[in-house]
């Protein structure tokens, strides 16, 4: 919940926006942390629909939802088709464990695992460690034909996060090459959760993946440290196809005098089907819902224009973000700013700029509408692993909203991301908050970032950590093939 100080902060923020009522960056930014539906919204996409795996009829459901909320309050939307390269979607997972213990333990697949036979498939469970490359030299060729446990450390924060994405790249290579039977990762949750993320080779994966409750999987850890053998069977029932077709939703409001320059905002509209996808990222697709409804509702027409984009596919590929770019290709050399919001509820503490100076300077002039939501802080990094991607690569100035830790990494991906989990309050300061940038970015007079050519995009690539994050995703190979970015 917001300290006393905020709360009186947000107040005086809102009497001050009722006497400045003329500005129309007060007026939104007052509107947003008024009473509006942010909360119901919330509640009908992430109650009623629930976990929205893209390609599923839950996710289909929230693309009609979505349009329908932008219809209602007389805003351009429309869907835009895309292709999906493969479909997968978990039925059931069961796993036993035998031999010097039994028991059933809690288990669930990793996105894009392949499925076992109707009747399962069993084998030797081992210990790997930690999955590093010496854990993996210690068993040599005992890994061959085994399944491999590999350890976890309890997920505690952002940093965290990124190593399980970088880890699992490395530890899924390694397993392939030792030719493992199946790789079982101790979850690095708490509490018996379990949580799914994307096989680090997506929808080209080979390997058979699955997520053990951490309590379940330290069992098994302790009976293998004391030199126990141990079997597993897994019976995992996969749903699994070819290409299909998906929808981003995007919304318009069409500047009045400079129509063709854009900016775009948006969150992911799909989320996997553990929890109900609240804090990831149900809260912040009912924020640019909200923030298109009370535009129209005040009668502000920004100078630029402004897409409110509700992208799906982010979880599996980040494709539908993807999709937008090459749609639009011709459009880009005009997009002023692309934002990306995808962290939760927690407060917004500034902005990642993407290793770009000029980026970094706009986006604190941006948030000078607003600063008693602050203080705030501008990162100038380049970050990979969510739908500001696309845009980066493409050259497209770029900013993901930077939040505070706020029930994000404990629920992340897991079956307790739930609607409970999202702070409210939080949630309406951020709206105003990118309120606050949206209106600088579409309004006001400034010098604007130029779009990067190919070659400064991959001096940004080589000056930075870049390249490592994008071998973790596997798109180094796609941007120096020039098959995904700016081409050649």
């Amino acid at each position: 919940m917001l300290s006393i100080k905020r709360l009186l902060t947000i107040l005086f923020v809102v009497l001050a926006s009722q006497l400045f009522a003329q500005d129309d960056v007060v007026r939104l930014t007052s509107a947003m942390l008024g009473p509006t539906p942010i909360a119901e919204d919330l509640h009908e996409l992430c109650d009623k629909i629930g976990g929205r795996v893209t390609g599923t009829e839950p996710n289909e459901k929230a693309v009609e939802w979505a349009v329908k909320k932008f219809q209602e309050v007389g805003v351009d939307v429309k869907k835009e088709a895309f292709q999906m390269p493969s479909f997968w979607n978990e039925t059931s997972a069961r796993a036993e464990i035998s031999g010097e213990i039994s028991f059933s333990p809690k288990i669930v697949s990793r996105a894009f695992s392949i499925p076992t036979p109707k009747e399962g498939i069993e084998g030797e469970l081992i210990s790997v460690g930690y999955g590093s490359e010496e854990d993996f030299k210690k068993l040599g060729e005992k890994a061959k034909g085994k399944f491999v446990l590999v350890q976890t450390n309890v997920l505690e924060d952002l940093s965290g996060l990124f190593g399980e994405y970088d880890n699992a790249a490395k530890i899924e290579t390694r397993a392939e090459i030792a030719k493992v039977k199946g790789v079982v990762y101790m979850s690095s949750r708490e509490k018996k959760l379990l949580f799914r993320h994307l096989a680090a080779k997506a929808y080209n994966n080979k390997l058979l993946l699955a997520v053990m409750a951490r309590d379940d999987a330290t069992r098994c850890q302790r009976v293998l440290d004391r030199n126990g053998k141990l079997n597993i069977k897994l019976n995992l029932d996969l749903q699994t196809g070819g290409s299909y077709t998906s929808h981003n939703v995007i919304a318009e409001i069409r500047g009045s005098e400079k129509p063709d320059e854009i900016v775009v905002v948006g969150a992911h509209l799909d989320s996997w089907g553990l929890g109900t996808g609240a804090n990831d990222n149900g809260c912040n697709v009912s924020m640019m819902i909200d923030l298109a409804r009370q535009m129209k509702k005040l009668g502000i027409q920004p100078k630029r224009t402004i897409r409110f984009a509700l992208w799906n596919g982010e979880e599996q590929c980040i494709c539908g973000s993807q999709a937008y770019t090459q749609q639009h290709e011709a459009e880009l050399d005009k997009h002023r700013i692309a934002i990306s919001i995808d962290i939760g509820s927690g407060n917004i503490t500034g902005y990642l700029s993407g290793g770009r100076p000029e980026v970094a300077t706009l986006a604190e002039n941006s948030l000078r509408a607003v600063p008693g939501l602050g203080p705030f802080t501008i990162a100038d990094v380049p970050i990979v692993g969510t739908d500001n991607y696309d845009f980066m690569v493409q050259g497209v100035p770029n900013l993901i909203g930077a939040h505070e830790n706020y029930n994000y990494c404990s629920n992340y991906h897991s079956e307790s991301d739930t609607y409970d989990k999202v702070n409210l309050n939080n949630l309406k300061a951020n709206a105003a908050i990118v309120a606050s940038t949206i209106m600088y970015f579409a309004n006001e007079d400034y010098e604007p970032a130029k779009r990067q050519s190919r070659a400064q995009i991959q001096e940004l690539i080589d000056g930075s950590n870049l390249k490592d994050q994008m071998k973790a995703f596997h798109f180094l190979k796609p941007w120096d093939e020039g098959t995904r970015g700016r081409k050649p």
